[in-house]
């Protein structure tokens, strides 16, 4: 099944004709967008806007590249991933593939993307934690307790 280029109705993939807006469907896709390689593209190339030239977008992919050396491409991307990751099919498929499905996303790269953030958060907390900890267990004689 696909999806209607012009109003999103799904429709067989050997329909011509839209039976819901009439919208013909001749176009198909030069190439197929696949979701798991451009989650790994934006994880580990993100912030060089590598995974904006393989969607397609490559004037988004230049200012990425561009301003590579700030870091604010890669937080960007790192957002990205999760974003992808979770996009379901159809809307992956209505976005980048002109309604045609590609092959889900592996449940590994999904617990991975929930994973990461989450270890994170803990090691950020455990580097403002363990010194703010260890000055509240120093008598003020310095002498621990």
């Amino acid at each position: 099944m696909t999806f209607c280029r012009a109003c999103g109705y799904m429709i067989h993939d050997t329909a011509t004709v839209c039976p819901s807006c009439g919208a013909p469907q001749t176009v198909a896709p030069t190439s197929i967008k696949s979701q798991t390689i451009a989650v790994l593209l934006t994880a580990f190339l993100g912030g060089f806007g590598i995974h904006r030239f393989y969607l397609g977008k490559p004037i988004s992919g230049i200012f990425y590249f561009l301003f590579s050396w700030t870091g604010l491409p890669s937080v960007i991307a790192m957002f990205e991933v999760f974003f992808m990751v979770f996009m379901g099919r159809d809307a992956w498929a209505r976005k980048y593939n002109l309604g045609v499905l590609s092959p889900p996303v592996p449940l590994v790269l999904k617990i991975l993307a929930a994973i990461i953030p989450i270890i994170l958060v803990a090691g950020l907390f455990s580097q403002v934690a363990v010194p703010v900890f260890e000055t509240y267990t120093v008598s003020p004689s310095g002498i621990e307790t």
